[in-house]
């Protein structure tokens, strides 16, 4: 029996799960080459079926990732929307411009975005039945699916679950028990209380683009200093209560920063009083501060030593560091494709695990994407009238590039999902040069406050990283921080950040027999047992998926060499 689901917001895409396994899954950025692609995502259906070589007819579910709207408007909107709103909890009362601000934000973003959603994702559905007339369409209600991804793909027989974005269903925090086949959930925290409102909004404020910049914001924080007299001023506009999140006036507090009126806001105070380096820091230091705090609430009341993480919120890996340093975790996962581009693994996960009797499964990568034989490779080359020539061992040859100095661009076998790079579209560079962060971020047209990512050989990773215990897993994935030790920020020091943290992904022969090969071929002739990995593409761009994405994004890089399929390929002016 085979499940599929999908996404259709600002990270469309779809999965197909059989047997309780993802079988394809991709967003539709990757096919329609725009960042976060919105809407109805008609090309990753039919890329989805093509990868896992099915007809609409072999689809026997389709899963809705959440309620009906007009079921969410009735139920949770309307009775809780009037007293959520103006939740005081231990917050000062800002006065009653504040109060009137906080009310008219949150009610615009409300009614604009239920006018839409409710609009088109009708229509949406309607043009998925048309293309499975024979399925059974289900929902799973959006933050049940996020708890789905993760805790059936974690491996752990019980976890406590904290699930948390800008809003779905009306609930912008969940936290839930996973046990079993069962998931309880246990705290709801509804809109405007919203953690990814507050970093989209701090996001904007510094001048990026919020849903898409929130990495910059994370990298901008650690040059700052987190213990800057703004934290007092603004602490109080994000708390824990119990199990809830509290977010009182934080709307008005932070208002909207291209909106004129009501300019005294404190967002405008902080900006031009404090640089955005320390703006950065503290809202950070706030962020880390409130969610450990709600896990350490969590523990007292339900004491598990396996914790679960899911939602955009947690693609802010320094934050999962500090939530896996909470006394009394052991063991940490994050679903490698934790924003809501991922929400169609769980929901579909959810559905075949509780209702068609499959077991869940630790992933042992998430190359869920297409691929491409030798002969459509070689194609793509001749058509972009590239030079290349056939490698017999290309791992070797890469490898021995790299020590070199070069800057190998790699495409092979199928396409990550999620939003990290992990080797198979991948820009590689060896790791000891510090400058190496300005000078190939200009090249690909980059604007990055983060230091490069490492890949490093999982057998080396404890003479790199401090406190990797429990954390092996994620660390696969590229979604978790660590404090680095001083072997690696002397032999890598391109990849630790000025806080001494890394965000490395561990390899072994088993998840990527070729690009470990490469890996472990560069450590025999350096001795340095990891590289830099980034992403294969240029700035504001999504990952490249196809052989032609690859040439063009390589030769706008003016990289060194392209390392694709079997195929070595260099720039004409490179030779």
């Amino acid at each position: 029996m085979a499940v599929l689901s999908f996404s259709q917001e600002h990270e469309a895409g779809v999965t197909i799960v059989q047997n309780g396994k993802i079988v394809a899954a991709i967003n539709e950025e990757r096919l329609t080459r725009v960042k976060n692609q919105a809407g109805f995502p008609e090309k990753s259906l039919l890329e989805a079926l093509q990868i896992a070589s099915m007809k609409s007819e072999d689809i026997d579910i389709v899963v809705i990732p959440e309620i009906s709207k007009l079921k969410d408007f009735l139920f949770n909107v309307i009775p809780r929307y009037p007293l959520n709103v103006f939740v005081k909890g231990k917050a000062k009362f800002p006065g009653v411009l504040e109060f009137m601000k906080q009310f008219v934000m949150s009610f615009y973003i409300l009614s604009k975005t239920y006018l839409r959603i409710g609009i088109s994702h009708y229509q949406d559905i309607r043009k998925l039945r048309k293309m499975f007339p024979n399925a059974q369409f289900q929902r799973v209600e959006h933050h049940v699916a996020h708890a789905a991804s993760v805790f059936f793909t974690s491996g752990f027989d019980k976890g406590l679950i904290v699930s948390t974005d800008y809003w779905g269903d009306y609930v912008s925090t969940m936290v839930c028990i996973g046990e079993g086949k069962d998931i309880k959930v246990i705290s709801r925290s509804y809109f405007p209380h919203s953690l990814g409102h507050y970093y989209a909004s701090l996001t904007k404020w510094l001048g990026f683009k919020a849903n898409r910049h929130e990495g910059k914001i994370l990298g901008l924080a650690a040059y700052g200093n987190p213990n800057s007299p703004a934290y007092s001023l603004m602490k109080d506009m994000l708390f824990c209560e119990g199990l809830q999140i509290r977010a009182p006036f934080m709307m008005g507090k932070m208002w909207h920063h291209r909106i004129p009126i009501h300019k005294n806001t404190l967002m405008r105070r902080l900006i031009k009083t404090y640089p955005r380096e320390d703006i950065a820091a503290v809202f950070q230091r706030r962020f880390e501060e409130v969610i450990t705090e709600l896990v350490k609430n969590c523990l007292k009341k339900y004491p598990l030593k396996n914790i679960l993480l899911v939602g955009g919120s947690f693609a802010n890996v320094k934050l999962n560091q500090r939530v896996f340093e909470v006394k009394g975790i052991e063991n940490i996962f994050i679903f490698p494709n934790m924003t809501d581009g991922g929400i169609s693994s769980g929901a579909a996960l959810y559905v075949d695990i509780i209702q068609n009797g499959n077991t869940g499964h630790i992933l042992p990568d998430v190359y869920f994407g297409p691929s491409f034989n030798d002969d459509q490779i070689e194609q793509a080359l001749i058509n972009e009238n590239i030079s290349y020539s056939y490698c017999e061992d290309i791992e070797i040859k890469v490898a021995h590039l790299l020590a070199e100095g070069k800057i190998i661009a790699r495409f092979n076998g199928r396409m990550e999902f999620g939003p990290r790079a992990l080797g198979n579209r991948s820009i590689l560079y060896q790791a000891n040069d510090p400058s190496v962060n300005d000078w190939l971020n200009k090249k690909l047209g980059r604007t990055e406050f983060m230091p490069f990512a490492p890949l490093t050989l999982s057998e080396h990773a404890g003479e790199c990283y401090l406190n990797l215990k429990g954390a092996e897993y994620p660390a696969k994935f590229m979604t978790i921080t660590f404090d680095c030790t001083e072997y690696m920020k002397k032999v890598s020091p391109a990849t630790v950040h000025v806080d001494g943290t890394a965000r490395p992904q561990l390899i072994d022969e088993a998840t990527n027999p070729s690009y470990y090969k490469i890996l472990k071929e560069y450590y025999r002739l350096t001795g340095i047992p990891s590289i830099i990995n980034t992403s294969f593409n240029m700035h504001e761009e999504p990952i490249v998926c196809t052989p032609s994405d690859a040439i063009r994004a390589f030769k706008m890089g003016h990289l060194d060499y392209l390392a694709i399929g079997p195929f070595l390929a260099v720039l004409d002016d490179s030779k």
